[in-house]
């Protein structure tokens, strides 16, 4: 990795073309190092996604008014230092800050009712992994606009006791999108609307900013599940949770609570679709064919159980949902889009070992993966 830039005690580095930005100290040093150093990343986003929203009426000072003060008003202490350290770091209004980092939930607020978000995860381990340990891919589908801007690992190394964590988003936004933290808790976000609801309580603590605080304090699993069922949630999301023994999901529904997806036997997926059974619910394909995807990666990883490792994981992320002609084919990745969405980047896992790998598949924007070992980075 290459440094490019420091903070007091914030380090800004590329690898391979992906920023990782690597911060230490309390809630408001660290966002402090963050606005500083990611300021001009923050920005492109802004222009990209939040500007056309003010340019267009769809959203003006009273919007934003309104999601500042229920990102700031709502979330706990640290995240609000946190908010306060990103401003001051990155000289922007405080409203502005709250704005960018809620840009999903405002987004799906806008998008009323279509679901528009096509990730994946697979998981193995037990029999199933060449060692029995946990390995998680993933990627995040969204629309060609995200990748317009960068894809960036943010590291946090606190000093008020919380757990180190690391987690792959985009620049402004803090949500533990794609998070991994020094126990070897994992957690990942899909959207949930087209099976959980599509309404958005504004009256509610965001649920994406209260993730961050999870993976703040979470040392397994099981503790992370219990702090999920304890909400009542913003919005309809399914939650990939992991940690050194295995992995599940949790099904939020704004409208219904959550409902934990255990596994089955040592492998495990995770698309836009609720398949927990106690819902009651059938099961319902969506515009970015959640069951077609569920499908050819639950066969991919039977097809390999006993052999799952780190670098197999990686070419069964690779494996595309469409052939080039438009017909399907036996992946879920989409570097291109062919129904609702791409695949903005991918991220694979080695818990045990707290070892990632990154790629956007996306031609304009290719970077191929790129091995992470966040042990250096938390040391």
């Amino acid at each position: 990795m290459k440094l490019v830039n420091e903070s007091g005690l914030g380090k800004l580095f590329d690898a391979n073309g992906f920023p990782v930005v690597v911060l230490e100290g309390t809630s408001y040093e660290m966002g402090y190092q963050y606005g500083a150093l990611m300021v001009e990343h923050m920005q492109r986003i802004w222009d990209v996604i939040v500007q056309p929203n003010i340019n267009s009426g769809a959203l003006d000072a009273e919007g934003i008014e309104m999601w500042h003060k229920r990102a700031y008003d709502t979330c706990s202490t640290r995240t609000r230092l946190w908010f306060d350290g990103v401003a001051a770091g990155a000289g922007w209004r405080i409203e502005n800050v709250c704005m960018l980092d809620h840009i999903f939930e405002y987004l799906i607020y806008q998008m009323k009712l279509h679901s528009f978000a096509g990730c994946t995860s697979i998981a193995a381990w037990g029999k199933n992994s060449e060692d029995g340990n946990v390995y998680i891919g993933r990627n995040l589908d969204w629309g060609p606009d995200f990748n317009k801007f960068a894809q960036v690992l943010t590291v946090r190394k606190p000093t008020d006791g919380s757990y180190k964590s690391a987690s792959l988003s985009w620049p402004g936004i803090s949500c533990a999108v794609s998070s991994l933290n020094e126990k070897g808790v994992y957690l990942d976000v899909h959207d949930g609307t087209s099976m959980g609801g599509s309404l958005v309580y504004k009256d509610r603590p965001s649920l994406m900013n209260l993730l961050q605080d999870i993976m703040n304090d979470a040392p397994t699993k099981d503790s992370l599940v219990s702090r999920l069922n304890g909400m009542n949630n913003s919005l309809s999301l399914i939650l990939t949770v992991g940690d050194e023994t295995s992995v599940e999901s949790v099904e939020c529904s704004s409208l219904g609570g959550n409902r934990l997806r255990s596994a089955q036997g040592e492998s495990y997926v995770v698309v836009n679709s609720f398949l927990e059974k106690s819902w009651g619910l059938g099961q319902r394909e969506t515009v970015s064919n959640s069951l077609r995807r569920y499908s050819n990666m639950t066969d991919r990883l039977a097809e390999n159980e006993g052999k799952i490792n780190a670098s197999l994981t990686r070419d069964l992320m690779d494996l595309r949902l469409f052939n080039e002609d438009g017909s399907f084919s036996v992946g879920c990745t989409k570097p291109t889009k062919q129904d609702a969405d791409l695949t903005n980047h991918q991220i694979v896992t080695d818990v045990a070992n707290r070892k990632i790998w990154l790629k956007i598949p996306v031609p304009e924007y290719f970077i191929e993966w790129t091995e992470i070992d966040l042990n250096e980075l938390w040391k």
